[in-house]
């Protein structure tokens, strides 16, 4: 099973708990290692996780971005503490500080060989993945496929903060995913949630466009 994240909220989490928007990127980065323990926990195979849009790094101020680069910096620490996982990054990469291209190189190296897999959503929107795929001219829908740039798709998407969109998330990906929106702010996501997501999403009948 490949279950997808947008975890949104952590901006109102801190105004809600009146505390530094910095312990609030804390804490959310502390409930996504939670989560994707879990994940292995449950039998999950795959994770793909929004970590950051290119709308908000061009709209944010520079401040909010060089804080979440920092934080960022402790991926390496604590992904290596999930063991057999192959961690992949999408989006514009090339526009990334040096030494947080650095990490990405050291990360994705020391779990090449694993077998649960996690990809990292980074400065990515949907509009410039679609460019991305339209300039290999694909015609057929398996050249489409082969094109993308995150070639496998979710069974679940699971978007907190109470919004209920998509944003752009994987538009080709997640045509036949089937989506959870939670009320919930995203460091308030918890283990029960998740396992009753996933209990619903047995009880769901997917049809895949027949």
């Amino acid at each position: 099973m490949h279950v997808a994240f947008i975890p949104d909220g952590n901006r109102r989490w801190a105004k809600k708990n009146n505390v530094s928007l910095q312990e609030a990127y804390l804490k959310g980065t502390e409930k996504l290692k939670d989560v994707l323990q879990w994940s292995k926990d449950l039998g999950v195979k795959e994770v793909t996780v929004w970590a950051m849009s290119y709308d908000n790094y061009k709209k944010r101020s520079p401040e909010e971005i060089s804080l979440l680069f920092q934080i960022m910096k402790n991926y390496r620490q604590w992904l290596g503490e999930i063991k057999n996982v192959k961690v992949e990054f999408v989006g514009k990469l090339d526009e990334l500080p040096q030494d947080i291209l650095e990490m990405i190189e050291e990360v994705k190296e020391k779990g090449k060989e694993g077998e649960y897999k996690i990809n990292v959503l980074f400065l990515y929107n949907g509009r410039w993945e679609i460019l991305e795929v339209a300039k290999k001219g694909p015609k057929t829908e398996e050249e489409l496929y082969q094109a993308l740039l995150l070639k496998s798709f979710p069974d679940i998407v699971i978007r907190t903060g109470g919004q209920v969109r998509t944003s752009g998330f994987l538009p080709i990906q997640t045509e036949y995913s089937e989506w959870f929106f939670l009320e919930k702010l995203w460091p308030d996501f918890s283990f029960e949630d998740y396992k009753k997501i996933l209990e619903d999403f047995q009880k769901r009948q997917r049809n895949f466009g027949k």
